[in-house]
C-alpha cells in the first residue's frame, strides 16, 4: 500500500508520502486512523478519495461476504475491491497501477510544536508572526518538513539549520466516531480569549517520563493550564473543562450535519483506543457438489455484469479469462448467473449467516470441490481423543476475504458485530465498493463430540459461575449503551467453553509450528440450534502462494494427541494463580473472563476473534472446588498414547 498527500479529490498524481503493508490499510491503519510519519502525522482519507479510474482487475470475488457487507452497509454496495499494492517485480514504483491510485492522507492534527523552543501553533498560520511554521518543501509532499525559524542567525551569515517541528501531543475524540483538534486556545485560557488577540503566543512544556498530566500550556498572555482538567474531563460528572464534540470527520473533511452529543474526550496521540476497524470475514468455499456453479463463483466479478443470455454468449467469446465456462451449456450457465443475482437483490432481515456453509464444508470436505484456494482432508483422530474429538480435518489450502464496513472509536466494538450502531462511515457519500483483502494460508479444523457437548451444557444451566458471567455482559453492554436487548448477544454457553480450549491450542501450536500465536487466527463454531461444535485453527498471510506447511503438519495424531495433553496439562496451572484461578466477575464488575489472564489465556488481537472476553480455564480443568462439574475434562476419558 503506498500512502499518497492530496488536499483534493481531483488531483490527477499524486506525491508518494510513504508505504504500508496492504493488510495494514483493515487492522491497524485504515480510512479514519492518525498514521505516523517521519515528520508529521497524517490521517487516511475517506474512499470518496479514493481514484481507481486507472486500475483495473483490483476486484475481489467472494459473493458471501458482498452479501454480508451489503446487508450491513446497504444495497448500494456491489464491489469488494483489493487495497492498492504492488507487486514486488523490479518495475519501477513510481509507475504501477498501485502507486498512481494510492492510499489518500492528509496531515493531522495541523496543531504542532517546535522541538526547540517549544511554540504550539498550527501550521495554516499565516502573516509573519514569530510563531508561524513553514514547510521547507512546498512543492514535495513526499519531503515535507515543517521548521520554525526562531534561531539567531549565525556569525558571519552562516546557514543555521532550523529546528523541525512535531505534530501536537494530544486530540479529541468521542465514541460518535469524531476526532478533531485539540483546543488549546479555549482551554488555556478557559473558554474565554486571549488579551493579546492574535499576537497571543502558546507554549507546551513537557517534563516527560511519566508526568502525562503534569503537561502545562502557557500564553504570552499569562494565561497557563495543565492538561490534568482534560485528561480527567469524561470521569468527571459536571465537567466543562473541555468544550462539546463538534462531530467532525477530519478523514471526510467536514463535521457531520446531523451533530453529536457524546461527551468528548482529550486523547494522546496515537493512543491505542483512538480507532478500531470493523470488518466482515468469510472463508472461501467451492460450491458444494457443482462443478458449475464453482466456475461461476470463481468468475463472478465479470458474469455478474450480464444482463442476457446474448451478453453472455458474447462474454465467453471475446473474454479469454472466462475460457472454463465455454464446455457448459449456456442456458445453465445464465440460469446459476441469475440465481445469483437474484440472492444479490434479495437481502434477508437477518444478519448473514458466514459460518453455516464452512461449517459443512469443513466437517465433511469431499461435499466442496478441491481447487487451488481450497484444500481439506480429514485425518486419523488421535485414539486417546476420540472420547472427545469426533473428527480431526487438515487444511493445506484455505482463502480468509476480510471487508472493512466501518470503525469506531474510544470503546473498541462489540467484537464479531460489524454492525455496531457506533459505527463511523468510510465516505460521504453512499459507494459502491469497499476496501477488501485476501490471505492465502493453512490451517487444522477440530469437531468435538456432540455427546460430550451436550453433558457439558446440562452442568452449565445449572451453574452459578456462569450466571455471574452473563449478568456481567449484561453489565457490560448497558455501560456502554449498546443497542439491542443484552440476552440476545450473549455468545452462548457452549462458545465459553470452545473458545478457551481454542486459546489454550493456539498457546502449544505456536511453540510447535513455526509461527508466532499473533499469526495464528482462530474462528469458532458453536451454533447450538445447528449442532455444530468445531475450531479452526489457521494462519494466512497476503502472498499469493501462502504459508509453508508448518501449522497442518501438527493434524498428526501423534503431534495431536502431544498438543493437547500438554494444552489440558496447563490449563491447571498459571502463574499468576491464585489471583488468577479464583477470578469471578462480581457486582458491579463487568469483565467478560473468569480464570483467565495474560499469562495464561490471552492473545493478541489478531488472534481472538471476541477481543480476549468470554474466557474461563475452569471450563476445561477442575481448577476449585466451587463447581468441579464445570469443567470439560470430567465428561470424557483420555486414553493411554
Amino acid at each position: 500500500m503506498n500512502t499518497t498527500s492530496t488536499s483534493a479529490s481531483t488531483d490527477k498524481y499524486l506525491r508518494r508520502v510513504g508505504s504500508q503493508r496492504p493488510n495494514a490499510l483493515l487492522y491497524s491503519d485504515g480510512v479514519g486512523s492518525v498514521v505516523d510519519l517521519p515528520h508529521l502525522s497524517v490521517v487516511v482519507q475517506g474512499l470518496d478519495y479514493w481514484d481507481y479510474r486507472q486500475a483495473t482487475d483490483f476486484e475481489l470475488t467472494e459473493p458471501r461476504l458482498l452479501q454480508r457487507v451489503r446487508q450491513i452497509l446497504g444495497p448500494h454496495v456491489r464491489q469488494l475491491r483489493a487495497t492498492p499494492h504492488r507487486e514486488v517485480d523490479g518495475s519501477d514504483p513510481d509507475d504501477t497501477e498501485a502507486n498512481r491510485i494510492g492510499v489518500p492522507v492528509s496531515p493531522f492534527p495541523r496543531w504542532m510544536r517546535c522541538t526547540h523552543c517549544n511554540t504550539l501553533a498550527g501550521i495554516n498560520a499565516e502573516g509573519t508572526s514569530p510563531f508561524r511554521f513553514e514547510n521547507k518543501n512546498k512543492y514535495r509532499p513526499d519531503e515535507a518538513r515543517f521548521v520554525h525559524d526562531c534561531r539567531p542567525a549565525a556569525p558571519g551569515g552562516r546557514k543555521v539549520l532550523q529546528p523541525t517541528v512535531v505534530p501536537a501531543r494530544f486530540v479529541t475524540a468521542c465514541t460518535g466516531g469524531h476526532l478533531d483538534e485539540f483546543p488549546y486556545i479555549e482551554y488555556v485560557h478557559r473558554a474565554g480569549s486571549c488579551s493579546k488577540g492574535r499576537e497571543g503566543r502558546l507554549t507546551l512544556l513537557d517534563p516527560g517520563g511519566n508526568y502525562g498530566s503534569q503537561i502545562t500550556i502557557r500564553c504570552s498572555c499569562g494565561a497557563r493550564r495543565t492538561m490534568r482538567e482534560a485528561l480527567k474531563h469524561h470521569r468527571t460528572p459536571g465537567s466543562n473543562a473541555l468544550p462539546s464534540c463538534r462531530a467532525r470527520h477530519p478523514h471526510l473533511g467536514w463535521f457531520d450535519p446531523k451533530g453529536c452529543t457524546a461527551q468528548v474526550r482529550a486523547m494522546v496521540l496515537g493512543a491505542s483506543n483512538q480507532w478500531f476497524s470493523l470488518l466482515a470475514k468469510a472463508l472461501y468455499i467451492p460450491a458444494l457438489g457443482s462443478e458449475l456453479a464453482a466456475l461461476v463463483d470463481k468468475h463472478w466479478g465479470r458474469l455478474s455484469k450480464v444482463g442476457s443470455l446474448e451478453i453472455l454468449a458474447f462474454a465467453l467469446d471475446t473474454m479469454p479469462e472466462l475460457s472454463p465456462l465455454r464446455d457448459h451449456d449456456h442456458a445453465a450457465i445464465w440460469a446459476e448467473i441469475q440465481a445469483r443475482q437474484k440472492v444479490d437483490e434479495d437481502l434477508p432481515d437477518e444478519p448473514v449467516d458466514l459460518t453455516a456453509r464452512e461449517y459443512e464444508a469443513l466437517t465433511d470436505p469431499t461435499k466442496a470441490r478441491r481447487d487451488r484456494n481450497f484444500t481439506a482432508d480429514v485425518v486419523a483422530t488421535p485414539p486417546a481423543w476420540a472420547g472427545l474429538l469426533s473428527k480431526v480435518v487438515r487444511l493445506s489450502r484455505l482463502r480468509e476475504t476480510k471487508a472493512m464496513v466501518g470503525f469506531t472509536r474510544v470503546d473498541a466494538p462489540d467484537w464479531g458485530e460489524p454492525d455496531s450502531s457506533q459505527r463511523a462511515p468510510l465516505s460521504r457519500t453512499d459507494l459502491d465498493w469497499v476496501p477488501a483483502s485476501t490471505t492465502h494460508g493453512e490451517g487444522i479444523f477440530l469437531v468435538l463430540q456432540p455427546d460430550v457437548i451436550e453433558a457439558w451444557e446440562k452442568a452449565a444451566e445449572r451453574s452459578q459461575h456462569l450466571s455471574r458471567l452473563r449478568a456481567a455482559h449484561v453489565r457490560w453492554r448497558n455501560n456502554r449503551q449498546l443497542e439491542g436487548p443484552p440476552e440476545d448477544h450473549w455468545p452462548g454457553d457452549r462458545y465459553l467453553l470452545l473458545h478457551t480450549l481454542s486459546h489454550l491450542l493456539v498457546r502449544e501450536i505456536a511453540l510447535e509450528c513455526g509461527y508466532s500465536s499473533a499469526s495464528i487466527t482462530e474462528r469458532i463454531y458453536s451454533n447450538a440450534e445447528r449442532d455444530e461444535a468445531g475450531i479452526l485453527l489457521y494462519t494466512a498471510a497476503s502472498d499469493s502462494e501462502g504459508t509453508l506447511g508448518g501449522l497442518v503438519r501438527l493434524s498428526d495424531p501423534i503431534q495431536m494427541d502431544r498438543l493437547l495433553r500438554a494444552a489440558f496439562a496447563n490449563a491447571r496451572r498459571c502463574s499468576s494463580d491464585p489471583l488468577c484461578g479464583e477470578h469471578a466477575p462480581l457486582t458491579p464488575e463487568e469483565t467478560l473472563h473468569g480464570a483467565a489472564c495474560h499469562a495464561c489465556l490471552f492473545a493478541s488481537e489478531t488472534t481472538c476473534e471476541r477481543g480476549n472476553r468470554f474466557l474461563d480455564r475452569r471450563l476445561i480443568v477442575p481448577i476449585d472446588p466451587g463447581e468441579p462439574e464445570l469443567a470439560l475434562s470430567e465428561y470424557f476419558t483420555v486414553g493411554t498414547a
